[in-house]
């Protein structure tokens, strides 16, 4: 071989060598690699996130993932638990009443669900459970029980409290107008494909809600939850 291929070959392996030492210089663990994949689902949507697309954001080789997360899956099932782990409320303490208690986590729930939407649809989906997600679904449960709910009541009670919160979250959602947004022009454009004096109670509920100065649909979510534990209050002492 020539002295000009030996120096070729030379410096193509000093460039694999170099370009591996560079891989290898980003310093990824699990958490990193899951905040990573938290961030480009909440951005782009679940439909975004491959093995591939995550490691060219870290700027790392795809099988170097692999070392830290066994699959897709588990992948998921750490991104899970890391939503639970938001939903934890340290700050909500003993003294509370379980109303306040349950009230103040719905809203808490609602809040980091608008913030991953991607995850309303995975949360209960998940065969491994993460230690957040055990923790948060026992304390939950332990917090009714010292309420004094029965067993399948506190169960009842976590799985109403789970269908209205990710159903609100996904009905908000897949609104077409923003919360607190003037709502004139959607409801002139819904107007326009009612036949006049057809349905009356349509018109009224839009002109006389609606319209209204103030009027958010957010404010629904709040009016539901509160039927929702009186219902469960209204229960409770009936069981006494």
């Amino acid at each position: 071989m020539s002295k000009k291929g030996t120096m070729a070959k030379k410096g193509s392996t000093a460039a694999r060598r170099a370009g591996r030492k560079g891989v290898q210089a980003i310093r990824i663990t699990p958490e990193s690699i899951v905040s990573a994949a938290v961030e480009m689902a909440d951005r782009d949507g679940m439909e975004s996130l491959s093995m591939r697309k995550l490691a060219a954001r870290i700027g790392v080789e795809a099988m170097s993932l692999y070392h830290h997360v066994a699959s897709r899956e588990a992948l998921l099932d750490a991104m899970v638990d890391r939503v639970f782990r938001e939903l934890a409320l340290p700050d909500i303490g003993e003294t509370s009443s379980w109303k306040t208690w349950l009230i103040q986590l719905s809203g808490r729930m609602r809040s980091i669900l608008l913030q991953h939407p991607w995850a309303v649809g995975l949360l209960d989906s998940r065969r491994n459970p993460g230690p957040a997600t055990l923790q948060y679904q026992d304390s939950r449960l332990g917090r009714l029980r010292k309420a004094g709910f029965s067993v399948a009541m506190a169960a009842h009670a976590v799985a109403i409290q789970d269908s209205y919160v990710y159903g609100f979250v996904m009905q908000e959602l897949a609104l077409p107008f923003e919360n607190g947004a003037d709502l004139g022009e959607l409801v002139d454009d819904i107007r326009s494909s009612m036949e006049e004096g057809k349905f009356p109670h349509l018109e009224e509920m839009m002109e006389k809600l609606v319209l209204q100065k103030g009027y958010s649909f957010s404010s629904e979510f709040e009016f539901g939850l509160q039927l929702l534990v009186e219902g469960l209050a209204t229960r409770l002492r009936s069981n006494k």
